[in-house]
């Protein structure tokens, strides 16, 4: 699987109500990524988010850190449908499915390592039937539907220094 590194920009079709919290882009770090999407197949996590112009289905998503962030520890599940919530992976692991056209439904992201107290990871998801992205969420919250068959078909994923363009206060 080709992985490209990622910018994490604000992009135009995330509305600013829903971005209460801006931070620079010097205070994101890059995360690496591929989202496997329907009838498309693997795409790389580009311009900060997965919000495509046509969207299709997410079936499965895969993220990393860069080595000067590892220490972060994000980790991920998913809500399969059909199957429920997977286990929480370490980054680099696949959350979903390929082959199986089986769509996510929600997902959810969380910091455990030592550097966790020094960013957080904030994320958006559009679902089917919604017209903006919701969030952000944090801290493993769930983004998306459960119990609802409502396909995700877009993703913003931040992690960023707690202290980010908030005079070095933390936040959540």
């Amino acid at each position: 699987m080709k992985t490209l590194l990622a910018s994490l920009t604000l992009l135009a079709v995330v509305p600013t109500s829903a971005l209460a919290d801006p931070v620079r882009s010097a205070d994101a770090v890059r995360l690496v990524g591929v989202v496997h999407s329907a009838d498309v197949g693997d795409q790389p996590y580009v311009a900060g988010a997965w919000l495509p112009d046509a969207p299709r289905r997410i079936e499965q998503f895969v993220f990393d850190v860069p080595h000067s962030a590892r220490e972060a520890g994000l980790e991920y599940m998913c809500h399969l449908q059909d199957v429920g919530d997977s286990p929480w992976l370490k980054a680099g692991a696949r959350c979903g499915t390929t082959g199986e056209s089986r769509r996510l439904e929600a997902f959810a992201f969380r910091l455990t390592g030592r550097a966790a107290k020094d960013y957080t990871v904030r994320y958006w998801c559009l679902v089917a039937g919604d017209k903006a992205p919701i969030g952000p969420y944090t801290n493993g919250a769930p983004c998306g539907s459960k119990g609802e068959s409502r396909e995700l078909l877009g993703m913003k994923v931040e992690l960023v220094k707690r202290d980010a363009g908030r005079g070095g206060r933390g936040w959540k």
